[in-house]
């Protein structure tokens, strides 16, 4: 019978300063279900702290896993995919945010990365529990060297103004699950494989409600996108880039899901922050940089920091495409793989087009035929 494992990869990653990550994770013989990544900062110093938001997911600022001549994801930043595991209820807690002046801090955090679209089940008790052995979806067992994670590291400074990171490792730990001779595939190959892609549309002007976009590419099972709008220095998440948004299916003339648009200012769209984000409400909180409270400084002293108390995380909208699947799959979401490119449309308004972007995260799967 099929085993579950958990086990750290053998070789950690080195942090370095905007430094590269290439780290060889092949062979495994087992279905990789979850990959989890255990940041340690083991010296951060720091003086008078202006944190940025999403601070500690700045520390890797691109990563991507290719095997077996795919691409599995590809994130061009380390934020959204975060965010990505809270609108999923599978992310692990930050630290709370660094305040005040230290001299050598130690950090550790996680970044998780499920990879089937059922991160909870009901165990034998009838309770909810996490299922880290999820072969909705995964990475089938690999041969050597074919299976690549890459990436580059933030700068030092990454975190925020007077934060310096000095070292720090990254560990790679793989849930999975093992075949025994003769177990049928079922009993441990995973039913899809991720297919995770960023992109980041231009922004050049401001547009009326719905007369801006982008085409989702084609190809896959797009389970659902996640976007964050960001607005300044140190780009920080920002409810005021858009004016509305719209998942549009140009063939059938129609929307699927659609926020704003009723007067075409920043307010219509607010409701695509509160509404998407109705699920994040026992998951872990964000550091949004609006509202005071107090952190652990240096000694034990109390510190000012400021978190996110308002009715939604500013800038992020979830779009959980599997829930409007008329051509699909219940669990996969629609069903792209013979459509022409553009026959799905995020169509949205701009109304501030000034040091701002838009990055668009598309968690799509391949299927299994077997």
């Amino acid at each position: 019978m099929a085993k579950p494992r958990l086990e750290p990869h053998a070789t950690a990653i080195t942090w370095a300063a905007s430094g590269s990550i290439n780290l060889e994770l092949a062979p495994k013989p087992y279905t990789i279900t979850r990959i989890v990544l255990i940041h340690r900062l083991a010296s951060v110093t720091t003086t008078t702290v202006t944190n940025l938001n999403d601070y500690y997911d700045r520390v890797i600022s691109r990563l991507a896993l290719d095997g077996a001549g795919k691409t599995l994801f590809n994130f061009t930043n380390m934020r959204i995919p975060y965010h990505m595991g809270r609108f999923m209820g599978c992310q692990a807690r930050r630290p709370q945010p660094i305040a005040g002046s230290l001299t050598a801090v130690v950090q550790q955090f996680a970044s998780v990365f499920h990879l089937g679209v059922a991160p909870w089940k009901i165990n034998a008790a009838g309770m909810l529990e996490d299922n880290p052995y999820d072969l909705t979806g995964g990475i089938p067992p690999s041969g050597a060297g074919n299976l690549t994670l890459t990436g580059t590291f933030g700068a030092s400074t990454a975190m925020g103004t007077n934060v310096t990171i000095n070292s720090g490792t990254v560990d790679v730990y793989l849930y999975g699950v093992q075949p025994e001779p003769g177990d049928p595939p079922a009993a441990y190959m995973p039913k899809a494989i991720p297919s995770w892609n960023m992109i980041t549309p231009t922004i050049s002007a401001t547009s009326g409600a719905g007369s801006d976009g982008t085409n989702v590419p084609a190809g896959d099972f797009l389970h659902s996108i996640l976007l964050m709008a960001t607005n300044g220095t140190g780009t920080p998440r920002d409810d005021s880039v858009l004016n509305s948004l719209e998942l549009y299916q140009q063939a059938e003339n129609r929307s699927i899901i659609k926020y704003g648009g009723q007067t075409g200012v920043i307010g219509d769209v607010k409701a695509a922050e509160i509404i998407s984000q109705l699920g994040l409400l026992n998951v872990p909180p964000t550091d949004d940089v609006t509202t005071a409270m107090t952190a652990i400084a240096s000694g034990g002293t109390p510190a000012t920091i400021s978190i996110n108390a308002g009715p939604s995380d500013s800038g992020l909208f979830w779009l959980p495409v599997w829930r409007h699947a008329w051509k699909g799959h219940p669990l996969y979401g629609i069903d792209m793989r013979s459509v022409a490119e553009g026959v799905l449309r995020l169509k949205y308004g701009i109304s501030d087009a000034t040091g701002v972007t838009l990055d668009a995260l598309y968690r799509k799967y391949q299927l299994l035929a077997a």
